[in-house]
């Protein structure tokens, strides 16, 4: 089988032939569908900082859609042709804070594509624990956008209070912070989504879609300040300056992963009393949220996705890391 697979070159992937994985005990096999391109398959093709764990070889791609085609156990005959996605954090059960719930930040966490194979290719194998079936109503090319829709409903969940009365400023159009915006905005909130300038033709241009206004941070100003910022930019500069534009007591939820360190002069925070919070990953109950997100917002999506066969994946990749597309999804 094809699958798409990190290269000793940085900023490279390759196309392998690789042979159809062998299910042992508690996995099941699914026939991928659809395999979204995310920001970390990027970093780890270019060799990030942060991603050394990554190695060469690796079949890439955690955001999967499928149809369950094997079972090595019989306890998971029912999944047997049900479409599924994949969780993308596998997470231990057993650590302290998978006892506490915090499944994202298990202790002995590992992610599908990244830690191990992943699903840019024609059949995947993982444990059946990781395994969601898709609800009817959800097409099955848009519940490969489950996963990151899940980290966007992760890091939303961190502001409890957040409705009709409040303005959001979303730092960062890709689609993470797409996809936090368009929570926000479903939960009525005022939302503006902000990038620069190079940003407009093919990102912030569709912000009006999910009701969001574009703000092009590098040419524009905010006249009113915001309750709540979710940085997902990744970009140190963009960090420090949108403090801003926030409200004192209002509350900075950090989402993205950064390849430099950032310095904050804190006396700024303490003194407004700016708390900062940080969102990583999802919990598996935020795959049931994110699945009512997507079925409600089906139509639209379609409109910002960018469709490659699987043997194009040069192509997608090259064009999600200049900026082309909003979101590469590859399918077989």
């Amino acid at each position: 089988m094809k699958a798409i697979a990190t290269s000793i070159l940085p900023g490279q992937i390759t196309i392998e032939e690789k042979e159809k994985p062998i299910l042992t005990k508690g996995e099941v096999l699914i026939e991928v569908a659809y395999c979204g391109i995310c920001g970390s398959d990027i970093h780890a093709a270019k060799h990030s900082k942060g991603y050394e764990f990554v190695e060469r070889g690796t079949t890439l791609g955690h955001e999967i859609s499928g149809r369950v085609v094997k079972v090595f156990d019989e306890k998971d005959e029912h999944l047997v042709n049900k479409k599924v996605i994949i969780e993308s954090m596998h997470y231990c059960g057993v650590c302290e804070n998978c006892q506490l719930g915090g499944y994202s930040i298990c202790s002995n966490i590992q992610v599908i594509g990244l830690h191990f194979n992943g699903g840019m290719t024609q059949f995947v194998k993982v444990k059946s624990d990781f395994v969601q079936e898709i609800d009817a109503r959800l097409p099955i090319d848009i519940a490969a956008l489950a996963e990151p829709m899940s980290i966007a409903v992760h890091a939303v969940k961190k502001i409890n209070e957040l409705g009709t009365s409040n303005t959001v400023l979303v730092q960062g159009p890709g689609i993470i912070g797409y996809f936090i915006g368009l929570i926000c905005a479903h939960k009525k909130a005022e939302v503006i989504l902000s990038g620069l300038e190079n940003d407009y033709a093919y990102r912030l241009s569709k912000a009006a879609v999910f009701k969001m206004k574009p703000f092009i941070a590098d040419k524009e100003i905010l006249e009113t300040k915001v309750d709540y910022i979710f940085e997902c930019s990744g970009s140190s500069a963009a960090l420090k300056s949108g403090f801003r534009y926030l409200k004192k007591g209002g509350k900075v939820v950090v989402v993205a992963l950064y390849e430099q360190e950032t310095t904050l002069f804190l006396n700024d925070l303490v003194r407004n009393e700016w708390p900062l919070i940080t969102s990583y990953g999802c919990n598996p109950d935020d795959y049931r949220d994110a699945s009512e997100i997507l079925i409600h917002y089906k139509e639209e999506l379609r409109k910002i996705i960018s469709y490659f066969p699987l043997i194009e994946a040069k192509q997608a990749f090259k064009e999600s890391m200049n900026q082309k597309v909003l979101k590469a999804v590859l399918y077989k």
